[in-house]
């Protein structure tokens, strides 16, 4: 709720600010501000209507509610950054030259108005197609154990769909049927698959959409920390019912072959250290040892207990810029590839997203590893 709140105010705030800027930018033109009263406070109105009433709305409204609201606040955060960077140029030009604009004053701020806003939308047109597209990235692995009778494997790993409210079935069908397309021998996540609360899953039969993952080796995944938030056991239960199986702080066997490790997210106070489920799950290192563990905040310990392959997520590289130089500041690695001692370490920036449904700066993706084992 806390969350709710503060992205609420932060709603209220700017758009406050860039309506007082286009009020400023259109002085003396009536129907324009009356065309923005309408908009502005239109989009407010409807924004806290949901805000406040969110559990009385039919679901597909509150849906629409939300993409708008985050798309909203997205477009007035990347504005704003334009319109305060013309303003202070506009400024230090006129303290260094002293010299009049060419441009009239007034045209200049309806020009200096609307260019951001052209701008904006192109950017954010271009976010959302890489959204509703997603790469698959490719990724040839050789790991130098032998793998029993299998001497390659094709994995399909997915991070981050965040199925819920914003992220709604007809997503959830495209993401399946984009993994189901690559025909891989295994499925593994690594956490958030599923967002918040349950209702919009059980709501809009997201679960019978997961339980078209099939793949002959298995479906397999870590928690994250969204599994985590509220109805924990409840959300958990639904993934193991259909078909993906939750490792948590355990490893499998793989067709006497290799083994899976998932961890349990890191929120989990009882979670235990890497080599005490290698120790407890009697994983024999001299096979090949694939780790998935949501946070990738300590590489460390997986190159340090000798697993092969450690897969990670949470990060989204930041979603959208400047995040994913955040994310880069913050995270080792905060997206894509690492080599790290003998292990092969790989983060992904996730197939979904939380909040505004764009891609500015990072790629919505699913990773196919190709790994070929050591005969």
């Amino acid at each position: 709720m806390r969350a709710l709140i503060n992205a609420f105010i932060i709603h209220l705030t700017l758009n406050i600010l860039v309506f007082l800027k286009g009020w400023h930018a259109f002085e003396g033109k009536k129907g324009a501000r009356i065309v923005m009263t309408v908009i502005f406070g239109g989009e407010l109105l409807v924004y806290s209507a949901g805000f406040i009433f969110h559990r009385h709305i039919p679901e597909a409204v509150i849906q629409f509610i939300w993409v708008m609201g985050t798309s909203w606040m997205l477009f007035l955060l990347y504005s704003g950054g334009l319109w305060l960077l013309i303003d202070l140029i506009y400024v230090a030009r006129k303290k260094l030259t002293r010299r009049p604009w060419r441009i009239k004053a007034r045209r200049f701020k309806i020009i200096s108005f609307i260019i951001p806003i052209v701008i904006v939308a192109g950017i954010m047109g271009h976010g959302r197609f890489r959204f509703m597209h997603p790469v698959v990235q490719q990724l040839p692995v050789i790991v130098n154990k032998p793998g029993g009778t299998i001497d390659s494997v094709r994995i399909a790993m997915i991070g981050d769909l965040h199925l819920g409210y914003m992220i709604d079935r007809k997503h959830t069908k495209r993401f399946v049927d984009l993994i189901m397309a690559q025909h891989p021998d295994l499925i593994l996540f690594v956490g958030d698959i599923l967002d918040t609360h349950i209702e919009p899953i059980l709501q809009q039969g997201m679960d019978e959409e997961l339980s078209r993952l099939y793949a002959p080796l298995g479906v397999f995944s870590c928690t994250g920390n969204h599994e985590y938030r509220y109805e924990a056991e409840e959300k958990i239960a639904l993934l193991n019912k259909a078909g993906i199986i939750m490792l948590r702080d355990s490893a499998v066997l793989i067709d006497s072959s290799f083994y899976v490790v998932g961890r349990e997210d890191k929120i989990m106070p009882t979670r235990k250290p890497l080599q005490a489920i290698l120790t407890d799950d009697s994983v024999e290192m001299s096979r090949p040892v694939i780790v998935l563990n949501h946070t990738p905040d300590n590489l460390a310990e997986e190159a340090d207990a000798g697993v092969d392959i450690a897969l990670y997520g949470h990060t989204h590289h930041g979603q959208v810029f400047p995040g994913n130089i955040a994310t880069e500041l913050v995270f080792e690695v905060a997206h894509g590839y690492k080599k790290k001692g003998n292990t092969h370490v790989y983060v992904t920036s996730g197939i979904g997203l939380v909040g505004p449904q764009y891609r500015i700066g990072t790629v919505s993706e699913m990773v196919m590893l190709t790994v070929r084992f050591r005969q």
